[in-house]
């Protein structure tokens, strides 16, 4: 619930900040695509950026829902979409690069190489959100097999089974089992939001989430403790293609104040 609380009032302030700020016209003959992927925090996010961008005069149209970061980093490259909301972490993993517990470092890496090997440009992230991966699984579960931590399954994870959207099979679901030196029994590809419906049916034993869904309290969810620091930052931030900043070059600095 914090999340959402969290957004309603972000969404307020942009609105704030909208209502001060003055279209520009010669925005408007600009046209922008923005995308999401199918998490509820990709899609608020591109909500928000069209919001933004909109209230500058910049025709905007979204796509939301799209897919998985495959699908999301083709379309931007074809030019299907303009910008689109990554995480660090994502990124990280997409990249393929050496994860790290620092949120500076992490976004410095990921900017880099996107300029370097795809002439994309990451603008400014929220640091202030950190909407990270995690291993949880419900109250009736981790008290029925005394779970608290990721350390808490290397004993028993082989007989387990766990629910997990595409991406966080290789974001989560092997860096777990690589850094705690397990095999999970099963590993089971749905949605998200499906997932802990999932767990609470008994269909799995575990779910991958993210720290900051609201499913976490209302189903009174228990996230495992992750004493390797397994899972990076996850910081939120737009992901442009460069060409497109370059000829608009405002759209940084409206995207920035968030």
């Amino acid at each position: 619930m914090q999340r959402m609380a969290a957004i309603a009032l972000a969404v307020v302030m942009l609105l704030g900040l909208a209502a001060c700020g003055k279209g520009d016209s010669s925005a408007s003959a600009v046209k922008l695509t923005i995308g999401s992927k199918l998490d509820v925090d990709g899609q608020l996010n591109a909500e928000m950026y069209a919001l933004l961008l909109k209230e500058k005069g910049y025709d905007v149209t979204t796509k939301l829902g799209l897919g998985q970061t495959p699908v999301l980093d083709q379309a931007l490259k074809s030019g299907s979409i303009d910008i689109y909301p990554e995480f660090t972490g994502t990124a990280i993993s997409t990249l393929k690069l050496q994860p790290t517990q620092d949120a500076k470092q992490a976004y410095e890496e990921v900017r880099t190489a996107y300029k370097d090997q795809f002439n994309l440009t990451m603008l400014d992230p929220a640091y202030q959100l950190n909407d990270s991966y995690a291993i949880c699984t419900s109250q009736d579960m981790a008290t029925k097999h005394n779970l608290k931590s990721l350390d808490d399954l290397a004993a028993m994870g082989s007989t387990l089974s766990i629910a997990a959207q595409q991406d966080g099979v290789d974001a989560a679901v092997k860096p777990v089992q690589d850094a705690y030196g397990f095999q999970f029994g099963k590993v089971v590809q749905i949605s998200e939001q499906l997932s802990f419906d999932a767990v609470k049916k008994g269909d799995v034993d575990l779910n991958v989430c993210y720290t900051t869904d609201p499913a976490i309290v209302v189903d009174n969810f228990v996230v495992l403790t992750d004493s390797k620091n397994v899972f990076p930052i996850y910081n939120p931030a737009p992901l442009i293609r460069s060409d497109v900043l370059a000829k608009t070059p405002d759209i940084a600095t409206t995207l920035n104040a968030l």
